[in-house]
């Protein structure tokens, strides 16, 4: 018998989480190569700019995810019980 059950949401946070921490310290040390100048500021805006958009996506998707099933399983519960014979 095991005490605990397995929730998947929880990998879908972790791993936002791991992309939301991961991404940035990648992105500077990726700038840290490069040669000082306005190329240097641009590249660490823009690549901000594009973890940005993608968490934001995520969670967007995320959303829409779980509001599409809690709309199917509204509608499902909703109806009677009804028996239909053929």
């Amino acid at each position: 018998m095991k005490t605990f059950s397995k929730n998947y949401g929880n990998f879908f946070y972790r791993t936002l989480a791991a992309v939301a921490i991961g991404a940035p310290m990648l992105l500077t040390i990726a700038v840290s190569q490069l040669p000082e100048g306005t190329v240097r500021g641009d590249f660490m805006v823009y690549g901000l700019g594009a973890v940005l958009a993608v968490l934001v996506g995520a969670l967007v998707l995320r959303a829409s995810y779980t509001l599409g099933f809690n709309k199917a399983f509204s509608i499902v519960s909703s109806e009677s019980n009804r028996s239909v014979t053929a």
